[in-house]
């Protein structure tokens, strides 16, 4: 054998090596999470609202031989992991199986949850609040429409709280059994994914499209006909064992979505932090601007602010704002006192980390 064989060699044994150390520190890892669940008791465990910052100083640690957004990938995967181990949950999220919903919950809970799909965001939370499940993962806005209204009405009329933000930008890919477009005379989609990549569908080829019930279906379906796709997002395919055929096959760009998710209990601070709050206006001169003032002559920053119609016959309107800090902050608390004396309704719709 020749030296550079025996190099080869090597260090392909030395890579064996150390993925079997990979595999003792994931286990290690693991097991160090079933028993922090243990002593937690029956409550759900408390959100990870800080493990960005911890990745990110697991990232400067490194020596840069692994790229960095590789590495926050891969300890994004193991903090989900184990944070499902840490006690049996169960997530709810908006729409079918197999979307944008399920993968965004699946993203941070793990795969050790149990995931339910829920067909609108009051049935989500009444879950959360009749104790059957522990978390709801909700659409929160878009960066093309702004906040989801029906998500906002329905935290709006629930005691429940925003725990967490998460952003994310959707994505919708072709799969099939091969990852060859060319392989594919079938396409199975819900009529919803569908029309969203209609244009580029026609771009890529002639295909027979088959509407389904759920992206999971259009999955299954094609992992089981080799000349059939599904449009989908990355997690549902993959995770049947289909390749990707034709990426990102949206016809409308990819524009941003931040998912809220929902629980009983309001966020610890993390010294980062963004509060969601509703209101409703008196009728009278300067209600809004005296609002307004509140958060002004304190020094807090809105970062958001809009208004929707909640009784067309009165042209009643709810006001949703954002502002930087916490709910237990002295300012924020002394602010919402006197916005609560100066408006019909006022509701803290929860606290969360301001990047996430």
């Amino acid at each position: 054998m020749s030296d550079g064989k025996r190099e080869i060699e090597e260090l392909r044994r030395q890579v064996a090596a150390l993925d079997a150390q990979v595999l003792v520190a994931l286990d290690k890892r693991a097991k160090a999470a079933k028993s922090l669940g243990a002593l937690q008791g029956d409550q759900p465990p408390p959100l990870a609202l800080h493990d960005r910052p911890q990745i990110e100083a697991l990232v400067a640690r490194s020596t840069g031989d692994m790229p960095p957004d590789s590495l926050r990938t891969i300890f994004r995967d193991v903090y989900a992991a184990c944070f499902g181990l840490q006690a049996p949950m169960t997530v709810v999220y908006l729409g079918p199986e197999g979307g944008s919903g399920m993968a965004v919950a699946r993203g941070h809970f793990g795969g050790s949850a149990t995931f339910a799909a829920c067909e609108s965001a009051t049935l989500a939370l009444e879950e959360v609040s009749r104790q059957r499940a522990s978390f709801a993962v909700l659409p929160y806005e878009t960066s093309a429409d702004g906040p989801v209204q029906q998500t906002l009405a329905a935290l709006t009329a629930s005691d429940l709280k925003i725990l967490l933000v998460i952003e994310t930008t959707p994505s919708l890919h072709l799969f099939s059994s091969t990852g060859n477009a060319k392989d594919i005379e079938t396409v199975y989609a819900t009529p919803g994914d569908r029309a969203l990549a209609e244009e580029s569908l026609a771009a890529i080829g002639r295909f027979a499209i088959v509407d389904v019930r759920t992206p999971l279906v259009a999955c299954q379906l094609a992992a089981e006909d080799h000349g059939a796709g599904a449009l989908a997002c990355g997690g549902t395919g993959t995770g049947l064992g289909l390749e990707i055929a034709c990426k990102n096959v949206l016809d409308r760009g990819h524009d941003r979505v931040r998912y809220a998710v929902v629980g009983a209990r309001p966020s610890s601070r993390t010294g980062e932090d963004s509060t969601a709050l509703v209101f409703s206006l008196t009728d009278s001169p300067g209600a809004l601007l005296d609002v307004l003032r509140q958060f002004a002559e304190r020094g807090i920053n809105l970062t958001k602010i809009q208004s929707r119609p909640v009784d067309a016959e009165s042209w009643a309107y709810l006001f949703f704002l954002e502002v930087v800090g916490h709910a237990t902050d002295r300012q924020l608390v002394s602010a919402f006192e006197e916005v609560k004396r100066l408006t019909k309704f006022f509701r803290v719709l929860g606290s969360y980390p301001a990047r996430a």
